[in-house]
């Protein structure tokens, strides 16, 4: 018989995910520290934010993972999308860039 040790924020982290949405995992993610699983889950939580419009939550989960370039051009994007709303050309021409 196998005996494997479970990481409680991790378990936790998935059922966010699952029924709590993207804030509350970020709330999981941000006190561990920065390894091969966290990592991993800030990338998977960063292109589920992504999927869902959610750019604040991706614009943090870029930081999380030390991509200052991408966090910093959403962080203007998000700055655009409260002077002039999410459905501003000028803002959809920016996340159509980011997505390629």
């Amino acid at each position: 018989m196998y005996s494997y040790s479970l990481d409680e924020s991790l378990i936790e982290f998935g059922a966010a995910l699952q029924y709590k949405g993207l804030d509350h995992a970020v709330e999981i993610l941000e006190p561990l520290d920065l390894t091969s699983e966290t990592e991993a889950n800030w990338k998977t939580l960063a292109k589920l934010a992504f999927e869902q419009k959610n750019y604040y939550v991706a614009e943090r989960c870029y930081a999380a993972l030390g991509n200052i370039a991408k966090a910093d051009y959403l962080r203007k994007v998000n700055k655009m999308i409260a002077q002039h709303g999410a459905d501003n050309y000028k803002v959809k021409a920016k996340i159509a860039v980011l997505d390629k």
